[in-house]
């Protein structure tokens, strides 16, 4: 078996480490890694945050001195695959060293390098960390453009969703239902689209599924969820649609599209954004539509309302699903991984 060492931002709780490191440790190990995992953030870090109390500055003061103290006990030539950097907020500087010494590849699934943009010694540091890593994963076409120039050897894959459950099979409520997955941190761009929602709880009688957000939506029958992985699933079952909304910036055009790929996976049809990584997984009219103003919000979800639509929409929402499964993402990932030797 071959070390390999994985860096994440957070535990389990956190969806990205989750869903593009933890998911693919059993593949990883089956393809001849010993892998060891080190998480920057704990899982308490993340439900102070969800719970609305705020970034903490003693966590990333206790996840700089514990990640350092990983860092020194890590042999020098084993390879790592690193969650956007090592030492978040610090200068690359920090992270050189210990970069030097192994072969890396960086894994991004959120365009994370503008949060440093307005600081003049972070400005530049992920430039120099794509630049010195062996390979760089990319969740989306935006990251892909952002660091080609400064690595030739870019891997696009998407941030695919865990199989389903064996005895996974949709039991939808009586009422027209809509579903939202997410996290109190995306729960803004969901509550930016309240207006659209009224308009549309005006004319079609609709429920709202929000789970892993922080508060019901005025002026619509909502159905607050706090997120586990089997409240999750229970609420894909009892919904008939799903939906993405995304502002227009730069950062959002560079997210991953999993909610959709989650929603596709459960034989949801979806009303999205047409923003970034969206408007390449949904094919409007055929495994959903997109919707930009308040009014197109209002009048696709009524639109699919109704059964007939939907029920003709399924096919296409199958074969769509059976490009995104975990099992081909694994097989494109652990060969991509050959570069660290």
């Amino acid at each position: 078996m071959r070390p390999l060492s994985l860096w994440t931002r957070y535990g389990d709780l956190g969806a990205s480490s989750r869903l593009r490191f933890r998911q693919y440790v059993p593949f990883l190990t089956a393809a001849g890694w010993d892998v060891t995992r080190y998480e920057f953030f704990t899982d308490d870090y993340l439900r102070r945050l969800y719970a609305g109390k705020g970034r903490s500055f003693a966590a990333l003061v206790s996840g700089w001195g514990r990640r350092r103290r990983e860092m020194r006990r890590e042999a020098p030539d084993t390879p790592a695959l690193i969650e956007y950097e090592l030492l978040p907020y610090l200068p690359p500087a920090w992270e050189r060293k210990f970069l030097a010494s192994r072969k890396y590849v960086l894994n991004f699934d959120d365009a994370v390098e503008l949060r440093y943009a307005r600081f003049p010694g972070l400005r530049d540091k992920f430039r120099e960390l794509v630049s010195g890593a062996a390979g760089v994963i990319v969740a989306n076409a935006a990251l892909h453009a952002r660091f080609a120039p400064f690595n030739a050897n870019v891997l696009d894959l998407p941030t695919v969703p865990p199989p389903l459950p064996p005895d996974f099979s949709p039991e939808p409520a009586a009422r027209f239902t809509l579903v939202w997955i997410g996290t109190p941190v995306t729960f803004a761009y969901l509550r930016e689209r309240s207006e659209a929602l009224r308009q549309a709880a005006r004319t079609v009688d609709m429920d709202l599924l929000i789970v892993g957000g922080t508060a019901p939506l005025p002026g619509i029958r909502c159905e607050l969820i706090p997120w586990s992985e089997a409240a999750e699933l229970a609420a894909l079952r009892r919904a008939n649609v799903g939906i993405m909304p995304l502002p227009d910036t730069p950062f959002a055009r560079g997210k991953s599209a999993y909610k959709l790929l989650r929603y596709l996976q459960c034989g949801l049809p979806a009303v999205a954004s047409p923003v970034g990584e969206n408007r390449r997984v949904l094919r409007p009219g055929e495994t959903g539509f997109f919707a930009e103003t308040d009014a197109e919000w209002a009048e696709v979800v009524s639109r699919l309302a109704d059964p007939a639509r939907r029920a003709a929409m399924r096919p296409a929402i199958r074969s769509a699903a059976a490009e995104y499964t975990l099992a081909a993402a694994a097989d494109r990932l652990t060969a991509f991984l050959r570069v660290l030797g």
